[in-house]
């Protein structure tokens, strides 16, 4: 009775992990764009690394689930896309406010005299 069924094909677990990684980080990267007061310093570095995950757990499980033929391309490919474009967008970020923080240091430094 029990040869009659079909095989199971399961979902590539680090697939999961890349489309979870991927929600995290897109929803820390959309609340440090928000104007709400100091949550870029904590949210932007946070995004940076949950991207990372995704994006290096994306690449992982692509490779695993062409060798092994389970399921979770998707999330695989939704992880490695999301982490990867929020990993640079954050980057980018970070840099360009470490750029201006001689010119916000100024501005400052004018206000107050």
């Amino acid at each position: 009775m029990n040869e009659n069924r079909p095989p199971i094909n399961t979902t590539n677990r680090i697939a999961i992990l890349s489309g979870v990684a991927a929600l995290f980080t897109l929803l820390s990267f959309c609340i440090a764009v928000v104007p709400i007061p100091l949550t870029g310093w904590v949210c932007y570095p946070a995004a940076g690394l949950t991207g990372l995950v995704a994006f290096a757990a994306g690449l992982i499980s692509l490779r695993q689930i062409h060798s092994s033929g389970e399921n979770g391309r998707n999330f695989a490919l939704l992880g490695a896309w999301i982490g990867g474009l929020v990993t640079l967008a954050s980057l980018c970020a970070i840099l360009v406010g470490i750029l201006w923080l001689p010119v916000i240091v100024n501005f400052i430094r004018q206000l107050s005299k």
